[in-house]
């Protein structure tokens, strides 16, 4: 059931209209914390979604209306606060609670959820070697990171950006190469099919917060 609570939750969400409406799943957000207890490095994955998601609609700020702060860039608008409060609180609301329940239950529990429902095999299998190839991609990162600090000790500000640009680019080549080599050793030691998933068993505290992002919708 966590899966068809992060999709009820999340279409509810988006769904609202206004800060009251919103507030209700605000609340349920709320009880989703307490009720999986997440680590608390999952709270400074919280922080930077919070941050990053808040930077993107930062324009909804100056929005055309009744100005209710003047700035370098132009005037903050009553409208445009009103915006930007609902364009973070549904973004954030919806991506953090998929945050707290996959980091909660395990990114397997989730595919387990979509075998059982019955989703695209191909889109479970995707899914899966994704999530397996983020860690790949985050061990390149660091890596080639570690190795521009050693290189370029004592470089300028500038330059550091510049190398640190190309470093980017280079690191999601070099990932996909790494990626395609891994695929070719699974190949040929035998894989042919991602093995069954574990049937994920019924949770009543799962089912209760389903049922309430379900009243949330309907009402």
């Amino acid at each position: 059931m966590y899966l068809p609570f992060i999709f009820l939750y999340a279409i509810g969400v988006v769904t609202r209209k206004s800060p009251t409406e919103l507030t209700y799943f605000g609340l349920l957000f709320l009880v989703v914390v307490l009720i999986m207890k997440p680590k608390r490095s999952v709270f400074k994955k919280l922080g930077f979604l919070l941050g990053f998601e808040g930077l993107l609609f930062i324009m909804a700020l100056f929005n055309p209306g009744k100005p209710l702060l003047e700035t370098p860039f132009g005037p903050i608008t009553h409208e445009g606060f009103h915006s930007f409060f609902m364009l973070l609180g549904k973004a954030f609301l919806s991506s953090g609670t998929a945050v707290v329940v996959t980091s909660s239950v395990g990114f397997s529990r989730i595919l387990a959820e979509m075998e059982a429902l019955r989703f695209p095999r191909i889109l479970t299998l995707t899914l899966a070697f994704t999530y397996r190839y983020l860690d790949l991609f985050t061990d390149e990162a660091t890596r080639m990171k570690r190795a521009l600090d050693s290189r370029a000790f004592g470089v300028g500000r500038r330059e550091y950006y510049r190398k640190l640009g190309s470093l980017i680019g280079e690191m999601f080549v070099r990932a996909y190469l790494r990626n395609g080599r891994i695929y070719w050793a699974m190949l040929a030691r035998g894989f042919g099919e991602f093995p069954s998933l574990e049937e994920p068993r019924p949770n009543a505290k799962i089912t209760m917060l389903a049922l309430l992002a379900l009243g949330g919708l309907l009402v």
